[in-house]
Parts: structure tokens; sequence; C-alpha cells
């Protein structure tokens, strides 16, 4: 059975878009499941308990980027799913391995993105310069990450606030002031437009070519607004909800003249990430603004059209995999260097911080703010508190666009001049 059928699921929405509530549990209980029902905290059977530990490890082994929370209701051999997942495939192999085993199944399991409660309207541009997303639909939540303005999300649902997915297939909650809403169509369009890119760290879009006219909002590195013309030393730029401005050229380029003089290498990257110096460490910042460890890599080389994923601990597992020689040696500058927990018999390493090697012993990294560390007890700069946990390191920067989770904007599906269709 599959409750998103029942014609009765049109009066139990509530106004926030919740899809399941208190009275489908009440009419599952009434007319589906007449016998006592399993507790919350009873313990699931344990042919259920392992068919859903196995399908969460394969369809969303991290949750941070895709989603299979399933909730269990069940009395006897009937079973009501309840929840979100973003895999089609595994609610599949939900629905058969549950019938296999024998259960009656109303499925409430609701697969995102939500197409019918977002009216279509499922990808959208971030509006504001830096855009917190956070754990849950509220202010007071943890904020997880950030997008920069311009950034194209796939929309999953709503429950007030959105439910997003950002290029580096991050998933977070952001409030609706942060996004404009698009369809499909209105995001290819917008990709296809042509843009001005901000290469300054933080600046103003004003509401004249002058700089003592009314600011419209401010700016920040990496944000990339329309390009609707020029007018003496501005840009005139326009926003994903329409709003237009002027934003003067010296801090920011034209796309196709920032592509072209565009360069990846180690070098060029360390000289964007020693102009932030001195930025503080914002848990989950990705922009200028602030940053944390993960955070600062991320956006230097974001600044450098590279895109690779959010947290230090999926950061750790791109690139080529190096075990660092006790002297040093066998780093380049540009790896990223990692942090952390060291494996033990009992249990398996953990990376909680990263950094980017200079040369030299020397590495840069977001702790307290951005500074520069070393590794070598004579040197002033010396750390030997990140010493005592270093890892391992990381060699990015040759596979960009050769690994699926090391991109670009001009490889990167999100940014795609069709959108988003069939992904």
């Amino acid at each position: 059975m599959n409750c998103k059928n029942k014609d009765v699921m049109n009066g139990i929405n509530s106004r926030k878009g919740r899809t399941f509530d208190w009275m489908l549990s009440l009419l599952c209980l009434l007319f589906v499941f007449p016998q006592p029902m399993l507790a919350d905290n009873d313990p699931l059977p344990a042919d259920v308990a392992q068919l859903a530990d196995s399908l969460k490890r394969k369809f969303a082994p991290d949750s941070r980027i895709a989603l299979f929370d399933v909730d269990y209701t069940l009395s006897g051999k009937s079973v009501m799913l309840r929840g979100v997942t973003t895999s089609v495939e595994g609610q599949k192999e939900l629905l058969r391995g549950l019938e296999g085993l024998g259960y009656r199944v109303m499925d409430c399991l609701q697969l995102l993105p939500d197409e019918e409660g977002l009216h279509g309207e499922t990808r959208a541009v971030v509006n504001v310069s830096v855009c917190n997303l956070r754990t849950t639909p509220d202010f007071s939540a943890e904020m997880t990450t950030q997008a920069l303005m311009g950034m194209p999300v796939r929309v999953l649902q709503r429950d007030g606030w959105y439910r997003v997915q950002t290029p580096d297939n991050y998933i977070a909650w952001v409030h609706p002031v942060g996004i404009r809403l698009m369809t499909n169509e209105e995001l290819a369009e917008w990709n296809r437009a042509d843009k001005v890119i901000v290469t300054d760290h933080f600046g103003f879009v004003y509401s004249q070519p002058d700089r003592t006219s009314q600011p419209v909002s401010d700016v920040v590195a990496g944000n990339r607004l329309k390009w609707e013309g020029t007018r003496g030393g501005f840009y005139r730029v326009s926003y994903p909800d329409g709003r237009t401005g002027y934003l003067e050229k010296r801090m920011a380029m034209p796309e196709a003249k920032w592509r072209a003089a565009l360069k990846q290498d180690a070098a060029s990257i360390l000289r964007t990430a020693h102009s932030l110096m001195g930025i503080p460490y914002l848990w989950a910042g990705t922009s200028s603004k602030g940053a944390d460890c993960s955070g600062f890599m991320r956006t230097i080389l974001f600044l450098h059209d590279i895109i690779i994923p959010r947290d230090a601990s999926q950061q750790a597992y791109t690139g080529e995999h190096i075990d660092i020689a006790s002297d040093f040696g066998n780093l380049q500058p540009g790896d990223l260097i990692f942090f952390g927990r060291k494996a033990t018999a009992e249990r398996k390493e953990r990376v909680v911080h990263v950094g980017m090697y200079i040369g030299n012993k020397r590495f840069i990294h977001s702790q307290g703010d951005v500074h520069v560390s070393s590794f070598d007890s004579e040197d002033p700069l010396y750390d030997e508190y990140n010493l005592g946990r270093l890892l391992f390191a990381a060699r990015v920067l040759p596979y960009i666009n050769r690994m699926p989770q090391l991109n670009t904007t001009a490889t990167n599906p999100y940014y795609s001049k069709e959108g988003l269709d069939g992904r």
C-alpha cells in the first residue's frame, strides 16, 4: 500500500508542507494496524533492522550528501514507512526486501526532491552574498556550511525553510530569503547568462554607478551576478531575484575574461590563501568573511574555480593519498594535510582538521584565524600540537576534473547550461 496515492493525504499535509503528521499515524493505527504497535523505543525485529542497516550503508553511507532516514512503525507483520530519502533505488529495494520478509507495507516514505510539494521549483540560486545553511530549519540550529551568491542549488523539500543540496552535494536547510526558487528551465537560463565574478574579498553593489549611492547588498569573492552592461567604472549587474545595481570594475571581472586569466597551480592558490591571512575562524564558514579549516580549503580552491568536497573528513579521501615522510620531503606545495586521531587496533583514524602545505615544513590553515604554522621545532611558527596529531596528506591539484569529487564550474552539473534535468 502506498499512502501517497490516498485521497485523504490531501487533507493531512500541514501548512508548512509536512507530508506526514499525527493524523496519518492515527489513520494507520485505526485502519492498517489493528494489533498493538511497536513502541518508538522498542528495537526493530532483527530481520528488519538488518535490512534497514544494509540499505542505509548502501544508499546513504554519508548522510551529509545523501538521505535514507526511515522510521518504521510495526504491528505484527504490518509495517508503515515514514521519513525521507534521496534514493529511488533505495526505496524500491526497501519495499522489495520487506515484502520478501513477509511484511505488509504501507509506504509513506517521501522521495526527495518533492516535485509536487515544490510545484516544480526544484532548483534555486543563492541570493545573498554568503548564505548560511543549517542542520534543521531553524535559526537556532547549528550552521553546517555556507553557499555564495549566484551558486545553483538543488531544492529537495520545503518545511517553512528549504532543504537544499549544493554543488559539492552537501545537504542542509536554508531560510527562504537566502535563495531564489527556479524551475529547471529558469536555472538553465541563469547558467547561460553572462556573469561578472567578484574577485575582491569584500565590497558592495550600489544602486547607482556611484560609491556614495545607496548599497544594494554586500558581495564577497566568488559571488556571481548577471552582467547587464557597463557604465563608466562600473558593471551593471542583476541578482537572481531581479534586483539590479552597480559593481565597481576594479573588484570584479566578466566570467570569460576571468576564465582566460584563471590559474590553478599551487603557487597561485597559495597566494590567494595568504591574502586571507588573519580572517577569523568560523564554524561552517566558507567565505572571505570567515571560514573553518575545511571551509578555508574549499574557499581558496573555489576562487580558482575548483570544487572539492565540503568537510575535512571528505576531502581526506580524494586525490592521491600520501603517507608523509619523516622529513616531509615527499610533500609538494598545494598538498592538503590532515590531522586527527590516529588509527588503533580497536578503531579507525578520525580526520578533524586540514591545512595546505606551503613548503619548508610549513602549512597554512584556519584555526582561531587563518595563519601559517610549522612542523619544524626550530621555526618560530612551530606547532607542536598539530604535529602530534598529523595523519597523512592528499594531492588533489593533478586530479581536478579527473575524479568525480574534484571538478570545476565548467564541468559540475549544477552549472550546466541545460540545467539539472535527469539528475
